[in-house]
């Protein structure tokens, strides 16, 4: 299995935090590595993302939304091109975003994405600029939310 993990710590609510997240018309202003999503933030519907470094080509992909639950979590199952009906045991994974309202105020937001089986491999032939991606969207988001918050 292989998991990427990005954490940062933003001087906001998690409501404050969600809103930004959720707000996908506006990726394109400030979103970096996720750059577009087109769908709502409910389970059940699907997403469409435009994803990778900038500079890159995007990758293009219609994901699943696997849970939505507003200030805490959103998640979607990650599929290889052109092959959302593969088996568990040939890939599957899960892009998750989680917020943790902290102690003293503020949210941490935990972006994280693992994947299995056999093919997820594949996955590590792009782990260099993945990694980098989701700190650079951590950072981004919360650059984002303190613009906002004024």
């Amino acid at each position: 299995m292989r998991t990427v993990e990005a954490v940062t710590e933003i001087p906001a609510s998690t409501e404050a935090v969600w809103a930004v997240l959720t707000d996908f018309p506006r990726y394109p202003e400030w979103a970096i590595f996720i750059q577009q999503i087109d769908g709502r933030a409910e389970p059940g519907t699907w997403l469409l993302l435009a994803e990778g470094p900038p500079g890159r080509r995007p990758y293009r992909a219609r994901v699943p939304v696997v849970a939505a639950t507003p200030g805490v979590r959103l998640a979607w199952a990650p599929t290889l091109p052109g092959m959302p009906w593969l088996p568990a045991v040939v890939f599957s994974g899960v892009h998750e975003f989680i917020l943790s309202a902290l102690p003293g105020g503020g949210t941490r937001l935990t972006q994280r994405e693992y994947m299995s089986g056999l093919l997820s491999r594949l996955a590590d032939a792009n782990s260099r600029w993945t990694d980098a991606g989701f700190d650079a969207f951590n950072a981004a988001l919360k650059r984002r939310v303190l613009e906002l918050a004024g």
